[in-house]
């Protein structure tokens, strides 16, 4: 039988969701190239519900202890006193995670002789020294396509934040300074008058895209309140 070593995040600082988001989450059958999702004969966890911490387990406790298999849980990875130093000499198989990763050096790997696999709890290997691992015959493995799709949309709202300069706006705006002006100047973005509608802060208003040296539009209309121009503007 199989000893697994398991690293995870620390759980919670304020405990579990008293309720997730989402009471459901899509069903993914397959990947792009035609690879086929695991299809497991069945959970120990509803999909969607955290596991990936100390308490979760990855839900792999009953599925490995119900086949012999022994399972170590913990967050403590670094150091010499580590429980990842203590339990890793007669270890199988490590699964660590991509934000939490088990460090499996060249010292580390040769002083645990039973290691056979190491597998990521997502994606990315390289907390593994990979010329060790093949010099000691350790597989080394992932989950493809593990969070793809949430990758991509994080990637999508970092450029968003920038492009908007959302960041630092939001900090002028909850300090309570007043106008938009410090922190839309950094913006790449430009909006148009006819074509938004929303509401704005006090303080804030158009900037006449006419350039009018004295104009500002006004809040609640498109007309420049300096020149009258009834067009486009930017904020300003």
């Amino acid at each position: 039988m199989a000893k697994i070593l398991t690293v995870l995040y620390p759980d919670p600082v304020d405990g579990y969701p008293p309720r997730y988001a989402r009471d459901e989450i899509p069903v993914i059958s397959g990947y792009p190239g035609g690879q086929t999702a695991p299809t497991p004969h069945s959970l120990d966890f509803k999909p969607g519900e955290l596991v990936g911490c100390v308490s979760g387990e990855l839900g792999l406790r009953p599925f490995l202890e119900d086949r012999g298999h022994t399972l170590i849980v913990t967050s403590d990875k670094d150091g010499p006193d580590s429980v990842l130093e203590r339990e890793l000499p007669d270890t199988d198989v490590v699964i660590s995670q991509p934000f939490w990763p088990a460090y499996l050096t060249p010292d580390r790997i040769r002083r645990a002789p039973h290691l056979k696999l190491s597998i990521t709890a997502g994606i990315g290997s390289d907390h593994v020294d990979l010329p060790s691992a093949i010099e000691h015959d350790v597989t080394v493995a992932e989950i493809t396509y593990s969070n793809s799709i949430s990758v991509s949309e994080h990637a999508v709202m970092q450029i968003l934040a920038l492009v908007h300069n959302y960041l630092p706006a939001h900090e002028w705006v909850t300090a309570r300074r007043g106008g938009t002006s410090p922190t839309a100047s950094r913006g790449t973005t430009t909006w148009r008058a006819w074509t938004s509608a929303f509401s704005v802060p006090d303080g804030s208003a158009w900037q006449c895209s006419a350039d009018c040296s004295r104009s500002r539009w006004s809040c609640t209309t498109t007309t420049c309140t300096g020149c009258h121009r009834s067009s486009s503007g930017s904020w300003g």
